[in-house]
Formats: structure tokens, C-alpha cells, sequence
């Protein structure tokens, strides 16, 4: 049994991934076994807990209600991630939620340009806060208590060729994810067959970015179990397809070795080598990155100077995901050129 010196480290890890409340399922196992010593922190972390809990039942509510806003201008409208993917969990409520990531949309006729446009019309209306606006989202100030993106593609990636087959299968999945209602909970999540994808590729932005943290990938993990063999076949296509199959080995790797996943799982073999590489950079930058000295370093620089940074820490990667880093500093010039005309600078 761990000391309570250990009960801490182990506490203080859990908070840097963001995975205080869904180890506490875990502690609960532990404390029921006759003859174990409670530790120190045990009410501490039942207190992580309880928060967590209250947080994801506002955060339903939060999710319902913007659902009904965006239904009531003729929008359709889709969570992504959060809670969604917490429906997947042994218990839904463990999981630790952030902001509410929305996907919103008219008909499928309806061009994404158009869509922006009038979702930020709209916006404006009602003397909304509208923070940052980008090609695929926006951050807009819908409540007090719970931040909010408006989502007008689920996600991207900076080589052109991949992205647009990325954005392909974006578009023949739409309808479902849109139509995919829960009446309990009052709005459309997810599918597995899409999450299977989606979920992947936003772990592979986020290396690029913000950094990877281990909740993302206890989300994939919940995937996978919910998974079938033929849909698990099926996302690896696609993923391969987007230039992943490595990134994906090596997270089939991390959910073996460190979650100890079933083989039958996995969507592909094991690839030690980006296991490992990966491993480091998640339990270097924690989740969100919040932990990962050299992202700290690029938000207080200008904007030339940051973007510079940012490009000089992707290079890190380049002999393991080459086409997104080398593509990263023509997509980042042309994005800015698009803010720019577009008038969202």
C-alpha cells in the first residue's frame, strides 16, 4: 500500500492530468478491501470528487440550454468531446469536464463560411462577448460559469492533401452526429464510429499545440471498449488515410503498456517507439500543456516571436510526424492571411 507521502504524489500527478476524480474510482476499489488504512488525503479527494460530479450535472444543463438556443435560430447543433464522451465511462460523472465544445451547423447544403457568418451575426445580436475566431472555431461568452466553443469544423489538419479528406469524412459523417439525440440529457453527441476517428486526431492536434495529457487518453481508451471489431477496422483506414498510422501505434503502445488495454482493442499493432516519445511528452506537459515549461515560454512572447517558438518546438517532432510539421508554417501564414481579410484579427 502506498504511504501517505506516495497518496499525495499520487494526488498531485492525478491533478496535473486531470484525472483527480476518475483515479478516485479506483481508490474507492481500494477502500473497500478489508483492512485497509484510509489515507490522509482521503477526504481531500473525495472533495475533488463531489466538485467534479456537480460540475458535469451543470455542465449537462449548460449543454441542453445551448442546444435550444441554437435550435431556436434553425442551427443544428452537436457536443463534442466532453460530454459525450463521458457517457462512455463505467460512471460519466468521474470524468473531469472543461469547457463545452459545440458543432454547429444549417443543412448540409449550407457552406461553413455562411454558417460562421451568421452564427457570429447572431452572436452580435445579443451582445455576446466574442473572443478569438478562427477557421475552425470561435470562443463565445454564452454563460458566466462555463466557457464555451462554437465549432464550425470539428477539426483540421496543416497538409492540404490530408486535410481535405479529413474534412470529407467530416461531412458524410454530419448528418448522423446531429441526429444522434439524447432525450435524457437534451442534446446530440458523438457516435463511436466517428469518436474513433475525431477523438484521435484531436489527441495528434494537440501535440502540435497545447500538448497531450493523459485524460485524453483515458477518453480513448472508453472508446475503444465501446467499440466494435468492424468499426475499429474502419477508423484505422481512415487514419492511415490521414497519414496516422504511427501516431496511432504509438498510442495503441501507451493504452497497453500503461492502461494495460486488452490486445483485441487495439486498432493496430503497438509502435514502441512513438509510445515511448509520446509518453515523455504527456507526462511533460500535463494536460492542456499547463505543465510544459516550453508552451509557458510562447504565451508571454509577441505573436511573431510566438509563432516563431511554437515552430521551432514542433520541429522537435518532425522525424516522426514530418508532413504536419513542414506543412505547419504555410498553413499558419495562410491562416492569418484568411483572419486577416476576413477581419477577425
Amino acid at each position: 500500500m502506498p504511504s501517505d507521502m506516495e497518496w499525495q504524489v499520487l494526488l498531485d500527478l492525478a491533478n496535473k492530468q486531470s484525472l483527480a476524480s476518475a483515479l478516485f474510482m479506483g481508490l474507492e476499489k481500494v477502500l473497500e478491501q478489508p483492512g485497509v488504512r484510509k489515507p490522509s488525503i482521503l477526504f481531500e479527494w473525495i472533495g475533488v470528487h463531489q466538485t467534479t460530479a456537480a460540475l458535469n450535472k451543470h455542465q449537462n444543463k449548460r449543454a441542453k440550454e445551448l442546444t435550444e438556443i441554437f435550435c431556436k435560430q434553425g442551427f443544428r447543433s452537436c457536443v463534442l468531446k466532453g460530454q459525450g464522451t463521458a457517457l462512455y465511462y463505467e460512471k460519466p460523472e468521474y470524468r473531469q469536464c472543461g469547457d463545452i465544445d459545440i458543432w454547429v451547423t444549417k443543412d448540409g447544403r449550407c457552406k461553413t463560411d455562411d454558417v460562421r457568418k451568421e452564427v457570429l451575426g447572431f452572436v452580435r445580436s445579443r451582445n455576446l462577448h466574442i473572443g478569438h475566431v478562427d477557421i475552425k472555431h470561435s470562443d463565445i461568452s454564452f454563460f458566466d460559469d462555463v466557457p464555451v466553443e462554437v465549432h464550425f469544423l470539428p477539426s483540421w489538419m496543416y497538409s492540404p492533401w490530408t486535410n481535405k479528406r479529413l474534412q470529407r469524412f467530416f461531412k458524410e459523417k454530419a448528418d448522423r452526429q446531429f441526429s444522434n439525440i439524447d432525450g435524457k440529457l437534451g442534446f446530440a453527441h458523438t457516435t463511436i464510429d466517428f469518436d474513433l476517428v475525431y477523438s484521435m486526431v484531436h489527441i495528434y492536434r494537440h501535440i502540435f499545440s497545447e500538448g497531450i495529457g493523459l485524460r485524453q487518453l483515458v477518453d480513448y481508451y472508453y472508446i475503444l471498449q465501446r467499440s466494435t471489431e468492424e468499426q475499429r477496422s474502419e477508423a484505422f483506414k481512415t487514419l492511415c488515410n490521414l497519414k496516422m498510422h504511427s501516431f496511432v501505434g504509438g498510442i495503441m503502445w501507451i493504452l497497453m503498456e500503461c492502461f494495460g488495454m486488452n490486445i483485441m482493442y487495439t486498432l493496430c499493432p503497438a509502435n514502441e517507439r512513438h509510445g515511448k516519445f509520446l509518453l515523455s511528452e504527456i507526462m511533460a506537459a500535463g494536460s492542456f500543456g499547463h505543465y510544459d515549461s516550453r508552451i509557458k515560454q510562447i504565451d508571454h512572447d509577441k505573436r511573431f516571436k510566438r509563432g516563431f517558438s511554437q515552430l521551432k518546438r514542433n520541429l522537435h517532432f518532425v522525424t516522426y510526424y514530418p508532413s504536419e510539421v513542414l506543412w505547419s508554417p504555410f498553413w499558419k501564414l495562410w491562416h492569418w492571411c484568411w483572419r486577416k481579410r476576413k477581419g477577425y484579427l
